[in-house]
């Protein structure tokens, strides 16, 4: 069964800044099929923002066209849920309770986050939380064939975990 991942918009866009990071390879592995990536239209919209941002526009150096293409693709492979679940209160930062809300209603197994005040929870309803560094280590060992057997971040089963 594909690893299910929500990415936060911070790891996506460090993912398109730096390409040879812990993001840059997890953006990498998505684009080569080796998790399905779950979002949702308010997190695209959100990216599209912080990617207009002078200081991250400037170091991408898209043009239109080309950040187009990267929305395009993003709405075209990724898993886009329907948007319908809100958790407000979920977390200690608002904007974050749409990134759970994304990983909860598309039945992720992993959230990633660099933001510390969430990687505090551990596991939420069933998803591990984690940082990019730990889910593109996954990914390597994943590739490698190594699987859920000397995995250190399984997937956790049902149990509920407040943020």
């Amino acid at each position: 069964m594909p690893i299910r991942a929500v990415l936060d918009t911070n790891v996506l866009v460090s993912g398109l800044v730096a390409e040879e990071g812990a993001p840059g390879r997890i953006l990498d592995a998505w684009l080569q099929g080796r998790f399905i990536l779950v979002t949702s239209l308010y997190l695209v919209e959100e990216l599209t923002h912080v990617l207009s941002y002078p200081r991250i526009a400037d170091r991408l150096r898209l043009d239109d066209e080309e950040l187009a293409a990267v929305l395009a693709a993003l709405l075209s492979r990724a898993e886009v849920t329907r948007g319908h679940l809100h958790l407000p209160g979920v977390t200690r930062d608002p904007k974050d309770d749409a990134v759970v809300a994304c990983a909860k209603e598309g039945q992720a197994d992993y959230v990633v986050f660099g933001d510390q005040d969430l990687l505090v929870l551990d596991v939420y309803e069933g998803m591990r939380v984690v940082t990019p560094r730990q889910f593109a280590e996954l990914l390597s060992m994943e590739w490698l064939g190594a699987g859920d057997v000397l995995c250190p971040l399984p997937p956790c089963g049902g149990g509920e975990g407040g943020i």
